[in-house]
């Protein structure tokens, strides 16, 4: 399978706010997407298949990543996110203010994983709605 990135443009431009996010992933595993990384740094979404992988900026926007993870951070900023209280520009905002370079959402085993920019694990969490 080779992903759409008009069918991946089309779903991410759906989502209003950070609270749709379980909307989302379902909506992504419908068109084949098995795991996606988001770059703070750089903006940029890295979506996964089970044959290729493709680049794409669409909504990110770079924001700066402190050089040292915080857990405590980054799991509040995800409540936050979850409960709907600011968009997705705001939540990548406060990844990079915790540290988080990257997060990954694996909708094979329906966890996003928070890293920091020394690969280390800030946090794991379950993809409500999968």
């Amino acid at each position: 399978m080779t992903l759409n990135y008009q069918d991946i443009e089309k779903a991410v431009n759906s989502e209003e706010d950070a609270g749709g996010f379980a909307k989302l992933m379902q909506d992504f595993r419908q068109l084949g997407v098995q795991k996606y990384d988001y770059l703070v740094q750089d903006g940029l979404y890295r979506y996964f298949d089970a044959d290729s992988h493709v680049d794409l900026n669409m909504n990110g926007v770079p924001k700066p990543v402190k050089a040292v993870g915080d857990a405590t951070k980054i799991k509040t900023a995800v409540k936050q996110a979850q409960a709907g209280q600011f968009d997705f520009e705001k939540f990548c905002e406060l990844a990079g203010e915790a540290g988080v370079l990257k997060w990954t959402s694996d909708l094979v085993s329906k966890e996003v994983t928070y890293y920091d920019s020394n690969d280390v694990v800030l946090l794991v969490e379950p993809i409500p709605g999968l």
